[in-house]
């Protein structure tokens, strides 16, 4: 397992790139409690359910924007503090992979990709999900967040870095299809993560589980 530095390359020859948030990841099951807690601190109360999980996946910098508006630069870091206290407690306790997981990327792995992940988090936050999930030792290259802060910017790093002669991106919002369109590789869609209704219904390859995810890859190498 290698972490992402400049100036290093690598040599894969056919490489399958995870997100982690609604492709690997339950992370409902934690977010949408933290996102709450920390908004009732702020005093910010009349968010839906449904708009806390929409946020799932996107950089914490966007859900600043996107809750606080104009008030982002007086409250933006007590929520985020606040967040991640109970983003990494959550992370501890309730993380868990969707049903299928460990045998998909087993069953890649058996035949012959090697494994990557390109997530949003920042380094810290992805390397206790990776724990927490038990499924870091499966990945042979790990990408979080650069400091440029989008999906697309941290792709191309990986990418560089490992040199594949073959990729696909695999991905439950439109920040991942975007990021695999923007650097020229095929794309997955995760449709039983975190993604809007009709946020990816033109996407070509659709998942509706986890354990679809193999065939796809195959019909996308063939």
């Amino acid at each position: 397992m290698l972490y992402a530095f400049w100036g290093v390359q690598l040599e894969y020859s056919k490489l399958v790139i995870f997100d982690v948030d609604g492709t690997l990841n339950q992370t409902e099951r934690y977010a949408v409690d933290a996102y709450r807690k920390a908004l009732h601190e702020i005093g910010m109360d009349h968010f839906t359910d449904e708009q806390l999980k929409s946020r799932i996946g996107a950089p914490f910098q966007e859900d600043i924007r996107f809750f606080l508006g104009d008030q982002a630069n007086t409250l933006g870091e007590q929520f985020l503090t606040c967040t991640a206290r109970y983003w990494f407690e959550g992370i501890r306790k309730k993380a868990a992979v969707y049903p299928g997981t460990y045998a998909m990327l087993d069953s890649l792995k058996q035949k012959g990709y090697q494994l990557a992940v390109c997530s949003n988090a920042d380094p810290k936050e992805l390397e206790l999900i990776l724990d927490a999930l038990n499924i870091k030792s499966r990945f042979d290259y790990i990408q979080s967040l650069t400091e440029k802060g989008t999906k697309k910017e941290s792709l191309k790093k990986l990418l560089e870095c490992c040199n594949p002669q073959w990729a696909v991106m695999v991905g439950d919002r439109d920040y991942d299809r975007e990021a695999a369109e923007r650097n020229e590789i095929a794309f997955i869609a995760c449709m039983y993560g975190y993604g809007a209704p009709g946020e990816l219904e033109r996407c070509e390859y659709q998942a509706a589980s986890v354990l679809e995810i193999p065939d796809l890859v195959n019909q996308l190498d063939s």
